[in-house]
């Protein structure tokens, strides 16, 4: 921040909640070769630190963010940074290119440190895992935008914000915005031309809505990366049913009513329809042209995508998500890359303290129905054994967020987390 105003620096970063929580971050932004000399009045580790604290104070205008800053130290005269200092460095693609990167080094840190929550799953060994899906965030104030039924190219839904999550990990892993309106298909397949697209991973299974049914995309991914897709059948979808497998009597395909291999109208490739009957009765249908995994693996893992929808649902209300900072397509994007890091330190974050505190579980709130889905499936046979054991949730309680929010500048000490974080861990207030 500005030379003049150190002490909200140091506030905010000298032993501090927010600086154990922020340090992976400082280190993955340390990797990347940038130079601060054009950053003076705002270099680039406080810049980053500063979008995921707007995000943590779930700050919607720029106003109530910096007179949060302002209000912490009172013997400040003058705000910590001036709005004109942060709204140009959220339109720099140079802080955006830096952010993008560091992103990417925070990732490969996360996937190293959290647990594999997919390592019991049947046949899946150690193929990754990654739900797509695109959510659409609301304009900001500051943009009057342009419809294309009067002339213009502003998406009437909002920004898109297409992310990929991984679903091992239970972390969000990079986000392609777009502005205009275009749909989502078309959006991806612009987003998997760059090189270091996600969709590029080797022999990943990927794990979709019915929005991105597109065939021959999906079997070209499978001719360049032996990676495959999962996603609900759409009942407009031409096709015949070539074969019956037989379905293998196993735990893991508990609820799986047929396993059929067809071919779509709209493929050359032999695909697999998998259908399926949940717990409460319902009956669901399952396109994939994966050749190799269980049918009720296949439930499963589309079950699961539910996660995602859960960093959505985090991103708009817990976060600052809901809608966009800036009118540039630069810090559309920065806000939303500002998002995952903030979603990723965090589940670091409750990591250590979990190892600190000698917990089982990171969040005991969450298990109680899982505990009670456990003894019915052992009492009575009732439910799905992937979803009856599946008790690794990835969603942030809003508990954990409000701790933060409160807790970020107090003295990072084992007391403090013993005494104020371990009972939000272990109930509900």
């Amino acid at each position: 921040m500005h030379n003049a105003d150190r002490h909200i620096d140091l506030l905010l970063t000298s032993g501090t909640v927010l600086e154990d929580w922020f340090s992976p971050m400082v280190h993955s932004v340390e990797k990347q070769r940038f130079g601060d000399a054009a950053n003076k009045a705002l270099p680039m580790v406080p810049f980053v630190l500063s979008g995921c604290l707007r995000h943590l104070l779930s700050s919607s205008s720029l106003r109530d963010y910096l007179q949060s800053l302002f209000h912490l130290d009172v013997n400040q005269s003058l705000p910590p940074l001036a709005r004109s200092t942060w709204s140009d460095a959220m339109a720099s693609t140079t802080r955006r290119d830096v952010v993008r990167q560091a992103l990417a080094h925070l990732v490969t840190v996360a996937r190293k440190a959290l647990p594999d929550r997919l390592a019991h799953v049947e046949g899946l060994g150690s193929r990754a895992v990654i739900a797509t899906d695109a959510t659409y965030q609301d304009e900001s104030v500051h943009f009057y935008p342009h419809y294309p039924m009067s002339g213009g190219v502003d998406n009437q839904k909002g920004h898109m914000l297409l992310s990929h999550y991984d679903l091992r990990c239970g972390i969000p892993l990079a986000v392609t915005t777009e502005t205009q309106s275009i749909g989502e298909m078309r959006v991806l397949k612009k987003e998997e031309a760059k090189a270091t697209s996600l969709l590029r991973t080797p022999c990943a299974v990927h794990v979709v809505d019915r929005a991105f049914i597109d065939a021959r995309f999906w079997d070209q991914r499978c001719k360049l990366y032996r990676s495959t897709v999962i996603t609900r059948m759409k009942s407009t979808l031409k096709y015949e049913v070539v074969k019956e497998n037989e379905i293998v009597a196993c735990p893991s395909n508990e609820g799986v009513l047929y396993d059929r291999i067809i071919t779509l109208q709209s493929s050359q490739e032999k695909w697999r329809l998998v259908g399926f009957r949940s717990p409460d009765d319902i009956e669901y249908e399952y396109l994939t042209n994966d050749k190799t995994l269980l049918p009720g693996v296949v439930a499963f893992l589309y079950h699961r995508r539910w996660d995602k929808e859960k960093y959505y649902d985090c991103f708009k209300n817990d976060l600052a998500g809901a809608k966009a900072w800036g009118k540039s397509p630069i810090a559309i994007e920065l806000q939303a890359l500002f998002g995952i890091v903030t979603v990723i330190l965090t589940r670091l974050f409750m990591q250590r303290r979990q190892a600190d505190l000698s917990l089982e579980v990171p969040d005991l709130t969450q298990n109680i129905k899982h505990e009670k889905k456990k003894l019915k499936h052992e009492k009575l046979g009732a439910g799905i054994m992937l979803r009856v054991h599946w008790s690794n949730l990835s969603k942030i309680t809003r508990q954990i967020w409000r701790f933060l929010k409160n807790c970020f500048t107090y003295q990072h000490e084992p007391t403090l987390y013993k005494r104020q974080l371990e009972p939000l861990l272990r109930q509900y207030l």
